[in-house]
């Protein structure tokens, strides 16, 4: 017992032997910014009687930050009537990751100083974080007197002349400041430095005497003047009109070679010690450095496949993901539960420079959604609507919980070292209805006023239809490369570059409407409502621009295809996709989706409508009935019965269609065939109003009547559905509104997108 008292008694006084003589570890203080050197010494010869001045253009502030950053210069230590000072305006900023900034400085030696050493500390403070972080360099200044038997150096007269004219140029070194003087009236120097093609060069007088009114040309080794400059006022971003300094800016050279700079003072006038400082920056490649492959890995690389994906969890944003190389694609994967409604979005914005409102030069991306699979393709966007950048979002509610996978790339496939995006996951739960994106991701959609929307079938005031066309006229224009651009009216925020094929269709059937020409309802609708880019797996991008309309939807599935074919622009088979319950992705490619749930006449909360997807079982073809009329009536329950009362007879049946085995009657015979007033190149003339198959191709059911609320008024409608649109006919109204096109384009966008079309 005794033993292992003592021997606990020796371990414990080794352990503060050890805690009294082990060192506490010093933590060094994160620095993100530091002077490059940090330290130089430099011999000047003491101008006595006059101000000993020296210009020191050696020192570079280094940012090694991830973020630009804000730095104002001070001199903590100066010697007594010494004066240092920067010559460029502050506060000055320094780009991100390692980018650096010459900063110059003046120190002024006033006379009868003694020789010796001195030393001069310069101070960095980084203003845009707190606490502020500082950083100092140290200048060590020897001044000595004038050799024995030599005059005093000084700019006038230079000891060694730079030249007088272009053969004699002097050979400048490229960030090496040089002190010279216009000794006399007339007098010119030149100088000469090497250039690198495609590098950046600035020629620069940071310091010039009073009385001097310098200014720079730029010659080619040819004698060709390439660039010239008298005053430069925008030094540091800041317009100042009384500096006179002259600095010909970032001068890309284009060949491998020697370049000229010619300094004179412009009114010709010189004398004893007026002198100046000259210096040519270079700036490396600019705003267009040459491509270096190590760059484009980012933290997330490799995922360029599906089975390379990276996780990105809930309410996780990824940042500083890049695009790079050309062709580069970035996989994600996520684990989704059912019911719960997922936004992941692409974010460039933190990433564009400061005067490019938020857009990110070069940078357009695209979203792809894939099922658990990572191959059936579930949504896709390419930019987010009413946003005001490039950037992308899809929004998700899964029926089944699982790992689901997402592709970012660029539009065209094209990649760059400084192509960055954000990529976020929120998820949102169903009790939480408020739940999304922030505001300036995904903009709320404006307020729309009551009636802009085009009612489903005609309500019992005929003229409704009409009176919405003036409100929604879309203002028609071109742009240089003769695309037109569609602006709509009213609240639907909209204006985009829309192929013109689209226009011309639209126009040459409902134009005369909007323009009062002619009195029918509208085949697309008052105005274009949403264009958007879709996936399409045989076009060159994979994805084909798509125009929505109230009552249908237009494509263009090959833009490089012959534009003067009719099948250039189609009409989406949307009932089709509706009814079977598939999304089209491609010539004979589609993508599962359950069957719309939606009445296919009628307001949309009615509850005795047929919805689309008990049409999947009427669909099956037919005898041919030519010369009966229709006599059956759909029921709410999908249940059909004999109509009750007599038959009508402009819906005996006037057309077989056997290619899908459906009969069409007489009312809507006439009305695909019919002729009126549309509107071609320019002209407004008689003619057939419709290509029926291409508008509402072939029938794929038989004509049903139903009963249906229609603006709030229980109403007999007769309604039949097409490939392409919905054809309603309702007896009791004005002979030009009896038959319409349903609303398919509305209900097809609520159906693939979870929400109203904009």
């Amino acid at each position: 017992m005794t033993r292992l008292h003592l021997r606990s008694l020796s371990f414990a006084a080794l352990l503060l032997m050890l805690t009294i003589v082990a060192p506490a570890p010093l933590v060094a203080a994160p620095q993100d910014f530091r002077w490059d050197p940090a330290s130089r010494a430099y011999t000047v010869t003491n101008q006595t009687p006059n101000n000993t001045v020296l210009v020191v253009s050696d020192f570079r502030l280094r940012n090694d930050d991830t973020t630009a950053a804000t730095f104002v210069i001070s001199f903590p230590e100066v010697p007594g009537g010494w004066q240092a000072s920067t010559t460029i305006a502050q506060p000055i900023a320094v780009n991100q990751a390692t980018t650096s900034a010459v900063i110059p400085i003046r120190i002024i030696i006033p006379p009868n100083t003694p020789n010796g050493v001195r030393t001069v500390t310069v101070r960095a403070t980084r203003t845009d974080v707190t606490p502020n972080q500082t950083a100092e360099a140290v200048i060590q200044v020897t001044l000595v007197a004038p050799a024995p038997g030599t005059p005093p150096p000084s700019a006038c007269p230079e000891l060694s002349d730079p030249g007088n004219d272009f053969d004699s140029a002097a050979l400048i070194l490229v960030d090496r400041a040089e002190r010279h003087g216009i000794c006399a009236i007339g007098d010119e120097d030149w100088f000469k430095f090497g250039a690198v093609a495609g590098k950046y060069y600035s020629i620069d007088i940071p310091d010039m005497d009073a009385g001097l009114d310098l200014s720079l040309e730029l010659y080619d080794s040819n004698r060709r003047l390439v660039d010239s400059n008298d005053d430069f006022p925008f030094r540091g971003g800041t317009q100042t009109l009384t500096d006179t300094r002259p600095l010909i800016q970032s001068f890309r050279a284009p060949t491998n070679g020697f370049f000229y700079v010619r300094v004179r003072d412009t009114l010709g006038i010189g004398g004893s010690n007026l002198s100046y400082t000259i210096i040519v920056r270079g700036e490396s490649y600019g705003p267009f450095p040459p491509f270096v492959s190590s760059l484009c890995n980012d933290i997330y690389e490799q995922d360029g496949l599906p089975e390379l994906a990276r996780q990105i969890n809930q309410n996780e944003t990824q940042r500083g993901r890049l695009l790079c190389p050309n062709g580069d694609a970035d996989w994600v994967k996520f684990f989704a539960l059912a019911g719960y409604t997922y936004y992941l979005y692409t974010n460039t914005r933190p990433y564009a420079p400061p005067d490019a409102n938020g857009v990110l030069p070069g940078a357009d991306t695209l979203l792809f959604l894939f099922g658990r699979d990572a191959i059936t393709l579930i949504d896709s966007n390419n930019n987010i609507e009413g946003g005001t950048t490039l950037d992308s979002l899809v929004r998700f509610t899964p029926s089944a919980d699982g790992i689901y996978y997402a592709q970012v790339k660029n539009v065209g496939d094209i990649g760059g070292m400084f192509i960055r995006y954000d990529l976020t996951l929120k998820a949102c739960p169903v009790e939480q209805p408020a739940c999304g994106p922030p505001p300036d991701i995904l903009p709320a959609p404006p307020p729309q006023a009551t009636g802009n929307v085009v009612p489903l079938a005609q309500e019992v005031e005929p003229l409704i239809e009409a009176s919405v066309a003036p409100q929604a006229v879309p203002a028609l224009g071109g742009d240089a490369s003769g695309e037109m651009i569609v602006a709509l009216a009213g609240a639907q925020p909209i204006a985009r570059q829309i192929d013109p094929s689209f226009i011309g269709i639209w126009q040459r059937v409902d134009l005369p409407v909007t323009t009062g020409r002619a009195k029918r309802a509208w085949v697309w609708g008052p105005a274009p409502r949403l264009a958007r880019s879709e996936p399409y797996i045989q076009s060159s991008t994979g994805l084909r621009q798509v125009l929505y309309f109230d009552k249908g939807r237009l494509e263009i599935n090959n833009p490089a295809g012959d534009r003067s074919a009719a099948s250039f622009v189609t009409a989406g088979l949307l009932v089709s996709e509706m009814v079977m319950g598939q999304v089209q992705i491609g010539d004979g490619e589609y993508m599962a989706h359950q069957p719309a749930m939606l009445p296919v006449v009628g307001d949309l909360d009615g509850a005795n409508a047929p919805t689309y997807a008990m049409f999947s079982a009427l669909a099956s073809p037919v005898a041919d009935r030519t010369g009966l009329p229709v006599s059956e009536a759909l029921l709410s329950d999908g249940s059909v019965r004999p109509m009750v009362g007599p038959a009508r007879p402009e819906t005996r049946i006037a057309h077989f269609v056997a290619a899908t085995g459906h009969n069409i009657p007489r009312i809507f015979w006439e009305y695909l065939t019919a002729s009126g007033v549309v509107y071609d190149n320019g002209t407004y003339r008689a003619g057939r109003v419709l290509d029926w198959v291409m508008v509402v191709g072939y029938p794929i059911s038989e004509a049903y009547w139903v009963r249906v609320r229609v603006g709030g008024v229980e109403r007999d409608v007769l309604v039949q559905l097409f490939e392409r649109r919905v054809l309603t006919y309702t007896p009791d109204e004005q002979p030009m509104w009896r038959v319409q096109m349903g609303n398919v384009g509305q209900h097809y966008y609520i159906w693939r997108y979870g929400s109203s079309l904009p």
